[in-house]
């Protein structure tokens, strides 16, 4: 007798067989929940599922449900990690760059980060103010405008005004100093920067999203963030 191979479609079919069955029964007790995506992981009959930015497990009958880091033992390494980290990179990247402050390098680009940042908050400022030490060293910083006060706040009227600025990088670079930025309102992604701080848990500003997805809190000096980000990338090259 012979049997299917890993990667045969008959193999396939039933991998994709038993997904359908854990959506299925997570449309039967979680109604009000749509997941994004469902995956098998290495551990039998025990399913990756992913809503927004959330990840949870759920065994194969759709029954239980667990939230929590998975660690291999055996090869010293988190399961959930990475993805956390992916469903991160993978979140910004649906605001799209036009719904991004983006500073660009001064030469060629070797690193870019993402930032949530907050109008009033000290380190944020001091951040901004490195900025151009950033660009020196080739660094790409994508700003999220993440008001910590939240809606309804001078500090989410601020941002605001700066996105609907004639010139969003001369007000930016005016509120980042303590000026005052003229009032205005136009479409904007403010809420969208906020919403999805909210959903990464993120609780101040600034917070550095590196390259790999992992989030870094608070004011990093450029020369320093330049030796994480190059360690980063040494350690993900094969």
């Amino acid at each position: 007798m012979l049997l299917p191979l890993v990667g045969s479609p008959v193999a396939g079919q039933e991998a994709d067989s038993r997904i359908e069955q854990v959506r299925q029964s997570l449309a039967l007790l979680l109604p009000t929940t749509l997941p994004d995506s469902i995956r098998a992981t290495p551990i039998p009959n025990l399913y990756e599922v992913v809503v927004g930015t959330r990840l949870v497990y759920v065994t194969g009958d759709g029954r239980f449900l667990i939230e929590g880091e998975i660690i291999d033992l055996e090869g010293q390494k988190s399961i959930t990690s990475p993805r956390l980290n992916q469903i991160t990179l993978d979140a910004i990247d649906a605001l799209g760059e036009r719904n991004m402050l983006i500073f660009e390098p001064r030469g060629d680009t070797r690193h870019t980060v993402s930032v949530f940042t907050d109008i009033d908050s000290a380190y944020s400022r001091k951040l901004h103010q490195s900025l151009d030490h950033y660009r020196e060293l080739g660094i790409r910083v994508r700003y999220l405008l993440y008001p910590r006060a939240g809606p309804d706040s001078d500090s989410f009227d601020k941002a605001i005004a700066v996105w609907c600025a004639p010139d969003r990088y001369q007000a930016m670079d005016r509120a980042m100093a303590g000026k005052a930025v003229a009032s205005a309102s136009c479409i904007n992604p403010v809420r969208q920067h906020w919403q999805l701080g909210q959903n990464l848990g993120v609780s101040g500003a600034p917070v550095l999203v590196l390259e790999n997805g992992e989030l870094l809190p608070g004011y990093v000096p450029a020369d320093r963030l330049e030796k994480i980000l190059g360690k980063m990338r040494r350690l993900s090259q094969p």
